[in-house]
């Protein structure tokens, strides 16, 4: 997935005249015929975090891409006394909607873009917080409209920790080139890849080590074995284990300074199956869990230290369903063209612009992943994040 931070204004007159009553409708204004749908996870905030960033996927299922691509919020029945909305970027919310464009205003066929708003929760409250309805919409016409439209409920409730990750689209091909990583162009068959994810703590407790697995769509494998890693017999997919991965409260790494961390980039190499056809190879998901949760933490020898007569006892979740992320590898036709700059370092770590979450609850402090992984994980700044849509 590619994450959109904050989705940019929809320019030209008469959008909101696509609004029906309460709900929308997706208008006929083109011969253009694409099907799209969209899903929202993320919408439970833990009692003692600030808020969280809540997401929405938008998908696109079809060959064709879909153009002029708007995504309304209808938080007529959000209690915005408990829980608010930060629609900056977008349209001003009128009679409870809020209505918003993407990126050059296209989903192109078969992507699966993740798009996030920031849900900030006011000092004290807890319980239900009523409900946001998202709906996704483009100039043509779509042939299943039954998914266009997801309602989820918002809550305040739980401790614990709250991790989320995102996913993206994989549609560059990329060659090792000494130390780095270069992108060639887009993605034919028989080429190798790179799948980038990212995950944060949004939780109120520490997650104390992290466990990740990963699949990949059929006609990909994993390009390499990576220490720490268990693959099955196809090496379709994997399941890494960090014990010494511990990730504190996003809302609570204030110190770019200091060792601890609240969330990381990973990235993997993959190979294309030489026999795959051009198109958009789905299915591929990426999952995240805490192995267990600490209430107090200190930093020795790399890592978040308990004392010799204590372990970490089991994590609770606050909100699973932003836990798992899918995404999509997107292979080009003979003849497409791509290139540019771009990857992850081969060996060691670097500072980079997180490609995942945004909005004004994971801003606060650096977010530094430092673990004992060649070529695997880079550190992330949220304070230095540039908004990409």
């Amino acid at each position: 997935m590619t994450f959109r931070n904050r989705a940019l204004a929809y320019v030209g007159a008469g959008a909101a005249g696509i609004l029906t009553a309460g709900l929308f409708a997706a208008p006929a204004l083109a011969e253009d015929s694409a099907n799209l749908a969209i899903e929202a996870t993320g919408t439970t905030i833990a009692v003692g975090a600030p808020g969280k960033t809540a997401t929405v996927s938008l998908l696109n299922k079809s060959k064709v891409d879909a153009t002029s691509v708007l995504v309304g919020l209808d938080i007529s029945k959000l209690d915005t006394s408990k829980v608010d909305i930060d629609e900056s970027g977008c349209n001003p919310r009128e009679d409870g909607l809020i209505l918003c464009g993407i990126k050059g205003g296209v989903l192109p066929a078969g992507a699966d873009i993740d798009w996030g708003f920031p849900l900030t929760r006011k000092a004290g409250t807890t319980g239900d917080a009523g409900q946001i309805s998202a709906i996704i919409l483009h100039e043509g016409t779509d042939p299943d409209e039954s998914d266009n439209e997801v309602t989820v409920k918002v809550k305040v409730e739980g401790t614990g920790p709250d991790l989320t990750v995102v996913a993206s689209d994989v549609d560059k091909a990329v060659k090792v080139e000494g130390n780095k990583i270069k992108v060639v162009g887009d993605l034919h068959a028989g080429e190798t890849a790179q799948l980038i994810y990212s995950t944060f703590n949004q939780g109120d407790a520490v997650a104390a080590g992290l466990k990740i697995s990963v699949k990949l769509p059929k006609g990909v494998t994993f390009a390499e074995v990576e220490q720490g890693c268990e693959y099955d017999s196809g090496k379709t997919s994997l399941v890494c284990t960090y014990q010494d991965a511990d990730l504190i409260p996003v809302s609570q790494d204030k110190d770019a300074k200091d060792d601890l961390i609240s969330g990381g980039r990973f990235y993997h190499l993959l190979s294309v199956g030489k026999d795959v056809r051009a198109g958009s190879l789905t299915g591929g998901k990426v999952t995240v869990e805490a192995l267990g949760t600490e209430a107090k933490i200190t930093r020795a020898a790399g890592r978040n230290a308990l004392p010799a007569n204590a372990e970490a006892v089991a994590a609770t979740e606050v909100d699973t369903t932003d836990n798992t992320d899918g995404y999509a590898v997107v292979v080009a036709a003979e003849g497409g063209q791509g290139g540019g700059d771009g990857g992850l370092p081969v060996t060691g770590a670097q500072t980079t612009l997180i490609g995942g979450i945004g909005g004004v609850v994971l801003v606060a402090g650096a977010v530094m992943f430092v673990m004992a992984r060649r070529r695997r994980v880079v550190l992330v700044t949220p304070g230095d994040e540039k908004p990409t849509a």
